[in-house]
């Protein structure tokens, strides 16, 4: 069984510590964020079927509005949630 290791810090290294700790679990949370898109308004269709959780040929049939801008096809969110909220 391994044993635990007690450090000692003073308050100012104690105070470092938790900032550092703090900034690093904020920096992690906020590149989830971007990486799952939850800051984005508009979805490619890839994000847009993850985002409501249902398979590509049901989102299909959703017929949610469309947004095309230089070839890219995008949803809204709002548009998405609305379709779920009514049906």
């Amino acid at each position: 069984m391994a044993q635990g290791i007690t450090v000692m810090l003073d308050e100012n290294d104690s105070a470092t510590l938790r900032k550092q700790v703090y900034k690093m679990i904020t920096d992690e949370i906020e590149k989830a964020r971007r990486d799952a898109g939850l800051d984005k308004q508009y979805l490619k269709r890839k994000d847009a079927i993850k985002f409501a959780g249902v398979s590509g040929s049901t989102f299909d049939s959703w017929l949610i509005p469309s947004h095309k801008i230089e070839g890219i096809t995008l949803y809204s969110k709002k548009d998405i949630q609305e379709f779920i909220e009514l049906h």
